[in-house]
């Protein structure tokens, strides 16, 4: 009976709430689990902590992770996973788990239709729909991860797992790059840092997580369609020579069959992703984060690189090739991952205000990685230049944006400057003067937009200053903006005028 009412008062919540609760209770429960697998060798705070960073894919740590037992690496490993899946993907898993059958609410369906596709309102995913869309995205997060491993594995140096065994080491690394948590069980990367390719599979794996599933999942379908009309030049190929067979002998070789099969799998498949991912902000908003990353990566690597090239710290003593992939990797992981080839608090304080900028714009929106989102910055800077020409509408790439996602934008960026003003105030006063107000800004942005990049400051902060920056990476994984609905309870941005039927971006 107790368990009815449960799964009744769980069906009655909106999804906000289902989110922020879940992601709570992920926390709250890896806290005591990794507690208990230290066996009180660490404190109940840095385990919360540990949790909330894991969980939150962050990556920032008060004590060192090579000194933590085996089995806590597990339970951090599976605890990044389960957070780095994605909120839909995340509240599914616990609606399954709690409800079984969570994915037969319609207003569950429509969400999940509106956060990958924003289809029209006339619109709502069947179960079947959303279950094919969540399986794509487990799919592809284990099999991106998979072929990450096998690469580390098969190239890095030798040695550098330390007292680690090299597949788990390779496998741990592989998760916590496409989830964007930045942790190591060594501690950090800095045995990579003269070994440029390893860099660079590392760097392809945060790109990836970080761009967002629907993206990746428009990506695959561009692959799918490359690979079917190779096939299908293939096909006309063996059905040629099955006629040339068939005519001397009278049998056909069944591996001329083969690519006739493996056309008819593809076609199939791209069927269902025409099914399931419909309508114009697709390709405007996959377009939007692909450019966007790009500038924003160059922007990074460019600032790094000649910024810190003579720096006797950081780049000097590298060839122009490590100086070079270092840049690139730093640039990469300052927009989410948070992996660090050397100790960040010997940079220039013009690279530390470039990272602080790339932390608080973040990645792509539905992946793993945290920030206001690229979506909510682009959008941000065409509204802006709207206010110069006020009687146009807000455009992108030839297209009228949505009304509300505009809204939206200006309201998850109003939200994140106030908020983080207040919090960095709190934090400045239970500082007590003891670190530089930049280090604690620093810190600060690296915990809201789940970076995990530190000056330093982690380790010698105080129990009460750890809850506070637990909470701001809670907030910042969960949304500031799903955080204020479930709150409130109010259903998020209300209509803009009689019409708004511009492409809908996905932002926040």
């Amino acid at each position: 009976m107790p368990l009815a009412r449960f799964k009744r008062f769980f069906r009655t919540l909106s999804f906000a709430r289902v989110v922020c609760l879940g992601f709570f209770a992920a926390i709250f429960l890896g806290s005591f689990a990794l507690y208990i697998a230290e066996a009180g060798e660490l404190s109940y705070v840095d385990s919360l902590y540990l949790s909330a960073s894991s969980i939150c894919v962050t990556g920032l740590s008060p004590i060192p992770l090579s000194g933590l037992s085996p089995s806590t690496h597990w339970i951090m490993l599976f605890l990044i996973q389960l957070g780095g899946l994605g909120i839909i993907s995340f509240t599914v898993i616990v609606g399954f788990l709690i409800t079984k059958g969570i994915s037969r609410n319609a207003r569950f369906n429509a969400f999940v239709g509106a956060a990958i596709d924003n289809q029209s309102e006339t619109e709502s995913l069947e179960t079947s729909e959303v279950n094919r869309i969540l399986l794509s995205v487990i799919n592809i997060s284990f099999s991106i991860e998979i072929l990450g491993a096998i690469g580390l594995y098969l190239h890095m140096p030798e040695g550098v797992e330390g007292e680690n065994t090299r597949w788990f080491y390779s496998l741990f690394t592989a998760v916590s790059s496409f989830n964007n948590a930045g942790f190591s069980i060594t501690d950090d990367l800095s045995a990579l840092r003269l070994d440029p390719f390893s860099l660079y599979i590392v760097s392809g794996l945060v790109i990836f997580g970080g761009i967002g599933f629907p993206v990746i999942i428009l990506l695959e379908k561009v692959l799918l369609t490359v690979f079917v009309r190779i096939v299908y030049r293939i096909e006309v190929l063996a059905e040629t020579l099955m006629m040339e067979k068939a005519l001397k002998t009278g049998n056909v070789p069944r591996f001329l069959l083969l690519p006739a099969q493996f056309s008819a799998i593809l076609e199939n498949r791209i069927e269902e992703y025409n099914k399931h991912l419909r309508g114009e902000t697709t390709r405007i908003q996959s377009k939007l984060l692909v450019y966007g990353s790009f500038a924003l990566l160059l922007f990074g690597f460019v600032g790094i690189y000649f910024l810190e090239r003579s720096n006797p710290h950081t780049f000097h003593n590298m060839d122009v090739v490590d100086k070079i992939s270092n840049a690139f990797f730093m640039s990469v992981c300052s927009r989410t991952a948070g992996f660090s080839t050397m100790d960040l608090g010997h940079l220039n304080d013009a690279t530390v205000i470039i990272i602080t900028v790339l932390m608080f714009i973040g990645g792509g929106p539905q992946g793993t990685a945290g920030g206001i989102k690229i979506t909510t910055f682009v959008l941000l800077l065409a509204y802006l230049k709207n206010v110069i020409q006020p009687a146009k509408p807000v455009m992108l790439f030839g297209e009228t944006v949505s009304k509300n996602s505009v809204a939206v934008a200006i309201r998850v960026y109003f939200l994140a400057t106030v908020a983080l003003a207040f919090v960095f105030i709190l934090l400045g006063i239970l500082d007590q003067n003891q670190h530089s107000l930049h280090v604690i800004f620093f810190e600060l942005i690296s915990s809201f937009s789940t970076v995990g990049f530190s000056l330093n400051l982690t380790s010698q902060l105080g129990d009460i200053e750890k809850l506070f920056y637990a909470a701001v990476m809670y907030v910042g994984r969960v949304g500031i903006f799903t955080v204020l609905i479930a709150a409130t309870g109010h259903s998020g941005v209300p209509k803009m005028g009689t019409v708004d039927d511009g492409v809908k971006i996905q932002v926040g």
